[in-house]
């Protein structure tokens, strides 16, 4: 997320927010007293008639259990509309903003949500003369209305309701005849759709289940028309359903279950079967929905169907459009935001993947490669907007590609298996091991552009800062042992991605070099096109570890002030970066300098904050004296010695195992990892 402008968010005298984890347990609380005063009331209205007594009294009592029956379901439609509002921003926690005055009280919003769905079954909806959709307008004015409800469960549910299932399924037509922005307003029906939905089920994300509320609602009909579009009902493959489905937030199992009868089952009615772009709602359904991603496939899977028989036949259904022939890039990105979800891409972190979501991937990397069969024509195998999704996967998995690629370790000749590995490198703790082989047929499906190895670098990079920073805590400055086995890793794992981009690009060594400094001409020298410094970090960070030096580079002693000016030379920026960095990492951790980075030499200007600590690299680089002082300061504790216990000759050796490893892997790849 971006930082909050100044006067807004939650310390704004204007903000409006609400805190789901909190509410939950609150109403959980308000509903258990009202029925102790409940039990209570009706203990002592019995036992005052047993003793002929007035029961006035208790009247304080109902006025008390009229009032909570009335406030709970308001209570309940708070929590459900600020989850609603916030459904696709799942990072967000705590305080959710939250607009009070869009919500309605329950009657009048059903008794709006049904009037307006009574206004849009009359609304006329025409194509027109020449496409000019006269009655644009008019249903844009009905859409804005529902997207300003769209997040409260009631109105949406009656809206629904009023329509029925199969009034339901013909929105999306109507909309794309009459409206020139269509996509926009069937957004705002998936979400409203979506709220509507989830609406009946147990919300919670508190661990604690006792904290669990039924955030819903009982408008009549509804349920009838959530049961009809999810059951069969004689409309399998109703490409409709799919566009309801692309934008909401829905409940998993729900979800999982309609999308694999409608979209998944390969063994399901095949006349017709959904491509292309009728295929993609669904898919997109489940990118945005990683949990039901994960049921759908599981589902779409048992019995013996064959995840690879799976894939294959969505990518075939994934290439084309049923009615038009034509390549459909919307459903091919689909395909790879659906597959990149359950594999725990968007809602997981690289080293600590769920048990389910990692199997998938390991599943999936493994499979996938048989789609790029080399005898298939170009546009029969996998479609570009898949690929780069493929990366994501990577990059979320930088731990188990990094020991996939490890030739260095002693499990490289064993075949892929799915558990924990032990791994040799510090901080590693792989949720399964691939092969050399199958990681080098993983990676090669989305090395062939730049772009689509942007996501695979992020993931990298941040891999490579955690296991240096894990090493060098453990070497503790007396030696390099743990820090050696981080760098040879990182390096094979370098060495595997550009034999894998020279595999599918074609490139030759010379080509190999010059591709990398574009890379780097393409960070602007870690300087953005607004002349903004980028960190360095994730992609950043694995494009100046990885970078391949010019020749002659390891006998560079200085920069020349000619060069440095022109910053034309890239490689050698790369090189200070890199050393830089891993000067910072190793200083931080005992290793000591033999030339202090504040010695007055290299002072003007400084390279060190007030607390002598070296300046990030993306303030130096703004700075071309900085730069020159940072350069002279290395070589000032350059190598030459065999104390690795030193600063600079720890950089020194790190930065050879790194650079041998990396080249043992492009090396490997000719004869085939043997």
């Amino acid at each position: 997320m971006g930082k909050t402008p100044p006067g807004t968010g939650p310390l704004s005298p204007d903000y409006s927010g609400l805190d789901p984890e909190l509410m939950d347990p609150f109403i959980t609380t308000f509903k258990t007293g009202a029925d102790r005063i409940g039990q209570e009331s009706e203990a002592l209205r019995r036992l005052l008639e047993r003793a002929r007594l007035p029961a006035t009294g208790l009247q304080p009592l109902a006025a008390t259990l009229l009032w909570l029956d009335h406030q709970l379901p308001d209570l309940r439609r708070r929590s459900q509309a600020a989850r609603a509002a916030n459904a696709l921003a799942p990072w967000r926690t705590g305080l959710l903003p939250f607009d009070e005055s869009r919500l309605l009280p329950a009657g009048e919003a059903r008794r709006q949500g049904a009037a307006l769905a009574d206004r849009f079954k009359a609304a006329p909806s025409s194509f027109g003369v020449a496409g000019n959709k006269p009655y644009d307008g008019e249903l844009a004015a009905l859409m804005a209305e529902l997207d300003a409800h769209r997040d409260d469960p009631e109105f949406t549910a009656a809206f629904f309701a009023r329509l029925g299932a199969d009034g339901t399924r013909r929105i999306v037509g109507k909309l794309k005849m009459g409206m020139r922005d269509y996509d926009a307003a069937i957004d705002v029906v998936s979400r409203a759709f979506g709220t509507a939905v989830r609406a009946g089920d147990i919300v919670t994300r508190s661990r604690d289940t006792r904290a669990a509320v039924l955030t819903g609602t009982d408008v009549p009909g509804f349920a009838k028309v959530k049961r009809e579009l999810a059951q069969e009902t004689g409309h399998v493959g109703d490409e409709s359903l799919g566009y309801l489905l692309r934008a909401g937030d829905f409940p998993p199992a729900w979800l999982a279950g309609v999308v694999k009868r409608h979209a998944l089952d390969p063994t399901g009615p095949r006349s017709p079967r959904l491509q292309g772009q009728d295929l993609a709602g669904y898919l997109d359904a489940l990118g945005n929905n990683p949990a039901a991603a994960r049921l759908a496939i599981s589902a779409a899977t048992e019995g013996g169907v064959p995840l690879s028989r799976l894939l294959r036949d969505l990518h075939w259904r994934t290439r084309t459009s049923l009615t038009s022939g034509e390549h459909a890039p919307d459903a091919a990105n689909a395909f790879g935001r659906m597959l990149a979800a359950a594999a725990g891409a968007y809602d997981e972190k690289d080293g600590a993947h769920s048990p389910e979501a990692a199997k998938f991937a390991f599943d999936l990397m493994r499979a996938l490669p048989d789609l790029e069969d080399p005898k298939l024509p170009a546009d029969m195998r996998l479609q570009e907007p898949t690929r780069v999704h493929l990366a994501e996967i990577a990059g979320a998995y930088a731990t188990e590609i990094t020991e996939g690629a490890n030739l260095g370790d002693s499990d490289r000749t064993q075949a892929s298996q799915f558990g924990p590995v032990t791994s040799n490198v510090a901080g590693s703790e792989p949720s399964f091991r691939l092969s050399p082989e199958d990681t080098y047929a993983f990676v090669k499906l989305f090395a062939n552009t730049p772009e689509n190895l942007k996501p695979f670098a992020a993931g990298m990079g941040a891999l490579s800062d955690r296991l240096v920073r894990v090493a060098a805590q453990a070497d503790g400055g007396r030696g390099i042992e743990h820090l050696q086995r981080a760098m040879a890793a990182l390096g094979y794992a370098a060495g595997m991605q550009f034999a894998a981009e020279r595999s599918v690009q074609g490139k030759l060594d010379q080509q190999d070099k010059e591709f990398r400094e574009g890379q780097l001409a393409y960070l602007g020298f870690l300087v953005n096109a607004a002349g903004i410094a980028v960190p360095l970090e994730g992609q950043a960070m694995w494009l100046v570890l990885s970078a391949m030096a010019s020749e002659g580079l390891d006998s560079l002693t200085e920069v020349g002030e000619t060069r440095l000016d022109a910053l034309d030379d890239r490689s050698r920026l790369a090189t200070l970066a890199k050393e830089r960095w891993l000067a910072d990492m190793l200083m931080a951790n005992g290793f000591k300098p033999k030339v202090s980075a504040a010695d007055e030499r290299f002072n003007n200007p400084p390279i060190t904050d007030e607390n002598g600590r070296l300046l990030p690299f993306e303030k130096l680089v703004q700075d071309k004296p900085a730069l020159r002082n940072l350069n002279d300061w290395l070589i000032a504790n350059g190598s030459g010695g065999t104390d690795w216990s030193r600063l600079g000759e720890a950089v020194g050796a790190l930065d050879v195992i790194f650079r041998g490893a990396r080249d043992k892997a492009m090396s490997a790849e000719r004869s085939g990892f043997d």
